[in-house]
């Protein structure tokens, strides 16, 4: 699994917040041979385009983060958040803040010491945190601008195990499933176009699923996202176990022949799989391409991840690859179908 997580190492230390996925883009192209980006930044692409029926496997590369509000008086950078950052564990956390270079700080509050006990209850908001770079307000504005994003900095780790740690793993470890069985599709397929979308701006609202589904006009989509792994404190209905393979989604948005026919194709080629129970939308692309143009048939394939939202997020090397060998397993019926 080492191939795996040097990919996952690579994937999860690039920039990218919402909207600005420029840097992955472009590092994560030469990964897929053909590949192109559309107007909102999508990386796509287009393998045997002449193939009867076209499938499409996706995750989104973009990550949460802050986006930078003002530079006050003290030189401190105020900050807005840029997707659903879990504050809690925002306090006191290295970061990068991609200006005119980049640069590194560290976040900083009010220490619990010189909170009053009202203080210490409150719950904290956005408006509680700041940047410090280290700089006055003059120094800090020749490098810095308001709309400038912001990251949590954290190194990569290995825990004992096929367990990692990284940031961004919602989603990268989805993009790196899909890059693997894009990669070890291309070459096998005649009868179907394989079409491969890592989109954008997922962590605000999914327009970059709604642009690239709509332009790929896919009839089946297998959308690749994180799932909420059980913890210490987590288990039982929408909960997945880390190293037990990956989670198919049941939920009413998702196309419920599709799904069955995952967990047929799991069972027939001896690959561990989980379910992860939705009442109504799943919050992840695949709401928004099911519904594109005259609507897709989709699927959704959750990666466990623990910590979610948070700088040290964790995933097992093994889900990852054995999602990847679910969809392969997908695409590769549906050429035998079209024989």
């Amino acid at each position: 699994m080492t191939e795996t997580k040097e990919l996952l190492f690579s994937l999860t230390g690039m920039n990218g917040t919402s909207g600005n996925e420029e840097e992955i883009s472009f590092k994560v192209k030469p990964m897929l041979e053909g590949s192109y980006s559309d107007r909102l930044g999508n990386l796509l692409a287009s393998y045997n385009p002449e193939g009867k029926t076209k499938v499409l496997i996706e995750a989104h590369i973009d990550r949460i983060g802050f986006i930078v509000t003002e530079i006050d008086e003290g030189g401190f950078l105020r900050l807005a958040k840029c997707g659903g950052v879990d504050l809690r564990t925002s306090i006191g956390a290295p970061v990068a803040v991609f200006g005119k270079e980049t640069l590194f700080g560290v976040t900083c509050s009010v220490p619990p010491h010189l909170q009053s006990g009202d203080e210490k209850e409150k719950k904290l908001s956005i408006e509680d945190l700041a940047v410090d770079i280290g700089m006055k307000k003059e120094a800090a504005e020749k490098l810095v601008e308001i709309g400038d994003r912001v990251i949590i900095h954290t190194e990569q780790s290995s825990l004992l195990g096929k367990n990692i740690v990284a940031s961004s793993l919602d989603d990268r470890a989805g993009a790196a499933a899909v890059i693997i069985a894009a990669q070890n599709l291309k070459e096998k397929l005649k009868n179907v176009n394989l079409l491969v979308a890592l989109n954008t701006r997922e962590e605000v609202g999914g327009q970059g699923a709604c642009a690239s589904a709509f332009s790929l006009e896919p009839d089946f989509a297998i959308c690749v996202d994180a799932g909420f792994g059980i913890d210490h404190q987590t288990s039982g209905v929408g909960t997945i176990a880390l190293g037990k393979g990956p989670s198919i989604g049941i939920s009413p948005v998702l196309d419920n022949a599709l799904c069955k026919k995952l967990v047929e194709l799991a069972k027939k080629n001896d690959i561990p799989y989980q379910h992860d129970v939705m009442s109504s939308r799943t919050g992840t692309d695949a709401d928004e391409i099911s519904v594109s143009r005259c609507g897709v048939k989709t699927a959704l394939l959750s990666i466990p991840v623990r910590s979610m939202h948070t700088q040290a997020e964790t995933a097992n090397l093994r889900d990852v690859e054995l999602t990847a060998k679910l969809i392969e397993a997908f695409v590769l019926e549906k050429e035998a179908e079209n024989a």
